[in-house]
Formats: structure tokens, C-alpha cells, sequence
């Protein structure tokens, strides 16, 4: 299938060969080596044949020797398709106006991307990539991504990280938020861990401080679990007086128990859909959209509207500013239903979990205990959410070198 595309592209020809001695001609093709294809004898005179253009002019130089006539019966491929439309400027210039076209859309930015992560104002960033004059339809050669990626640093001062991608014409942004510089601690770094809520205690990894408990007690929010106080080890450093304030670290998983309640209420309303889903397309070319629809685009009453947005790509790096709106709107009615309080429970101890998992810093849900009731006309859970998380917390430590115990002096009697 290739090779005949190929060979379309250089000219074939549909030959009628007509001679007393057909196989002498069949011999001088095959000496000068031109290639003669689909063969079909159709008289014991005649036979029918495919030739390239290129072996026909050749065939010509045969003429005096083949004693046999050749005419042409049909003529295909893009030499004689280009002979035929050599006067249709209109054709030509159209086409030319279509290259062109497709030149100056594969040139420009038509496809933004962009990742907005915790921290960054994206509004702030695309608004000042607009004043930048960079957005869609802004050409790819005019983006400078080092001088941008410099500017955006220097002038958005919650970024940490900017980078721009351009690949064929979609625009990629990335960026990080940046952290805030820690403040300088007045009292050297000094820092105990206490208890973030109460617990009991399951495992320690105590890398700086002094434990003040262990594993299988029960301790308080509040209560001091590291100290940054490290005492001597020793009597000998204890007379030195080596004992030092540290900044304490620690990592101290216990078991905590939470006490949630939740509420909803048993009358909601149920949806019934109305009649069929009807779907109506739009067309959108750059910034200008074009309903393929009457009437306007507002809905009224109740219905729920599902829209899909299809970018023509001509591959993974090139895409036109042509985009297919298609939204499906589907009309419902609603009435009013009383669930038990039974049926919401499942729902209720979702929320429950997501609440506590939302208090936790680390940690996860070990088990719970829930009972469900009903109260004037809603259903109300009352559970116990046990948990193993993460409850150290450093907090500063109001101590300093002053308060810590005086070096010890010893004279040596004579």
C-alpha cells in the first residue's frame, strides 16, 4: 500500500500494448529494466499493463526495436493532478492561504497549563504574565522564559519556584509557594516538647532533651514531655556544671480518644428526573463562542448542566484555538422524604472521621464506637474515635543560660 502511494506520487500509467511480438516487447522491458506491473493479456495481440511515467519516457527510446504499439488508456498520480490544476489560481491561492494560516496558529500560545499549588495567588500570576503581554494568541517567539521566569521571582514575593515551558503552542506554568523565613529565637534555639492533647503514650524517639516520660503513660495537653533542660550524667559533669538548655526534638505517638457529635437532618428531597436529557453544542474560536443553538443560554427551573470541553489537537504538542462545547442539561423535580435515622448513619460517621482526621496533625484512625438517635426531627451521632497520632508539639522554652545551675568551684588544699 506504501509503495503505491509512492509510486502515485511520480505518475502511473495504464498502457494497451498492441504488436505481433508481444514477447519480444516483454523481453526488452526486461533488459532495459523497466518495470511493467498488473499484466493482463487481453487478446493474443493485445495486452494491458501499469508503467511509472519515468520508465514510459524511457519506453520511448525503444521504439525503433519493440515493433510494437503503446497507448496510453488512463493517467494517475500527482504530476498529471498538478497539470490539470495549474491554472486554477484561485485553488492555488487558497491552498497557499491555508498554509500560511496553519504557519502563524502553530507559532503562537493557543493552550495554557497551569499548577497552582497551597500558597500561591494564581490570580496574581496570570495577571501579571498579562501584563508581560503573555497570553493566548501571544506568539512563542516572543516569550524570553529566562527574563520571565526572573521577573515573576523578583516580583511576587510568595513564589519559592517559577518555571515556563513552551512546547509547540501550549504554555506550561509551574510554580511552589515560598516559606517564610524562620524568626530569630530570642532564647537560643531553646524549645520543649509538650503534649499536644491527651493520650497515652506508645512509642518515643527522643533525638534532643531530657524525657520526662515513657511509653504506657498517661499524660495531658500541656504537660512537658521533653524537656531542653539536659542535665549532668555523672557526678563528675555534675560538679563541672555541664547541664545545658537544648532545643529539644522528639517524635511521640500516642492513643487519643475524641468525643464527636454530629447532626443532620431526616427530611431532604429526592430528585425525579422530568423528561429526556437534551445536549447542545458550541463552538469557540480563540476568545469568540458561536451557540449552535437557539434561544439563549440561561435554564430555567431545576436541572442538572454537565459540560465538556474538546481542544482540536493536531498532536500532543500542537493545538488550534478551535474548542467543542458540549453540555448536557437533564431536568428533575424535587419532593420531600423522611429518612431514619438508621438510613444517614453511614453518612454521619463519615463526617465524624473526616472531622477528627481534620484535628490530627499525623496520625490515622484506629477504631470507633457511634450510637445513633433521633431529636426533634434530626438524627444526631454521638461517637468515640480512638486514634494513633502524633501529639508532640515544641513549644519555646522561657529558660535561659542565667537560670541555668552555677559551675561548682573546687580549691585544692595544700
Amino acid at each position: 500500500m506504501v509503495s503505491r502511494w509512492i509510486r502515485l506520487c511520480g505518475g502511473i500509467l495504464t498502457v494497451r500494448v498492441r504488436g505481433a511480438e508481444l514477447e519480444r516487447f516483454l523481453n526488452l522491458c526486461t533488459q532495459a529494466r523497466i518495470r511493467l506491473r498488473r499484466i493482463e493479456r487481453i487478446d493474443i495481440d493485445e495486452l494491458h499493463a501499469e508503467i511509472s511515467l519515468y520508465d514510459f519516457y524511457r519506453l520511448a527510446r525503444l521504439k525503433k526495436r519493440k515493433r510494437c504499439r503503446v497507448h496510453i488508456l488512463r493517467r494517475r498520480g500527482l504530476p498529471f493532478l498538478l497539470h490539470r490544476m495549474r491554472r486554477r489560481y484561485a485553488l492555488w491561492g487558497g491552498l497557499l492561504l491555508v498554509c500560511l494560516v496553519c504557519y502563524q496558529l502553530g507559532t503562537r500560545i493557543w493552550v495554557i497549563e497551569a499548577e497552582f499549588p497551597q500558597g500561591v495567588d494564581g490570580y496574581a500570576v496570570l495577571e501579571e504574565l498579562d501584563n508581560l503581554g503573555i497570553g493566548i494568541g501571544t506568539k512563542c517567539a516572543d516569550i524570553d522564559v529566562h527574563a520571565v521566569k526572573v521577573h515573576m521571582m523578583t516580583t511576587l514575593d510568595d513564589l519559592k519556584f517559577f518555571a515556563l515551558n513552551v512546547d509547540g503552542n501550549m504554555l506550561f506554568i509551574e510554580t511552589a509557594a515560598a516559606t517564610e523565613a524562620p524568626e530569630v529565637d530570642q532564647n537560643k534555639g531553646v524549645r520543649s516538647v509538650v503534649a499536644l492533647r491527651d493520650g497515652v503514650i506508645d512509642k518515643m524517639i527522643v533525638r534532643r532533651g531530657t524525657a520526662k516520660c515513657k511509653p504506657g503513660d498517661a499524660v495531658l495537653a500541656g504537660d512537658i514531655l521533653v524537656d531542653a533542660l539536659v542535665e549532668p550524667k555523672d557526678e563528675q559533669q555534675s560538679e563541672l556544671g555541664t547541664a545545658q538548655l537544648v532545643d529539644a526534638n522528639a517524635d511521640i505517638w500516642a492513643t487519643t480518644r475524641y468525643a464527636v457529635t454530629r447532626k443532620m437532618a431526616l427530611e431532604a428531597e429526592k430528585k425525579h428526573e422530568t423528561g429526556a436529557s437534551k445536549t447542545r453544542y458550541a463552538i469557540c474560536f480563540g476568545k469568540t463562542r458561536i451557540n449552535l443553538y437557539f434561544g439563549s443560554s440561561l435554564i430555567q427551573g431545576n436541572c442538572d448542566r454537565i459540560i465538556s470541553i474538546e481542544t482540536v489537537k493536531l498532536n500532543d504538542h500542537l493545538a488550534l484555538p478551535i474548542s467543542l462545547y458540549r453540555e448536557t442539561i437533564t431536568p428533575y423535580t424535587t419532593e420531600p422524604v423522611i429518612h431514619e435515622a438508621a438510613d444517614v448513619q453511614a453518612q454521619l460517621e463519615y463526617g465524624a472521621q473526616r472531622a477528627v482526621e481534620a484535628q490530627m496533625v499525623e496520625g490515622s484512625v484506629s477504631s470507633m464506637q457511634a450510637d445513633v438517635s433521633e431529636e426533634n426531627g434530626a438524627a444526631i451521632l454521638r461517637a468515640t474515635v480512638w486514634c494513633y497520632e502524633q501529639i508532640a508539639e515544641s513549644v519555646e522554652d522561657g529558660r535561659t543560660d542565667a537560670d541555668l545551675p552555677q559551675k561548682t568551684e573546687q580549691t585544692d588544699e595544700s
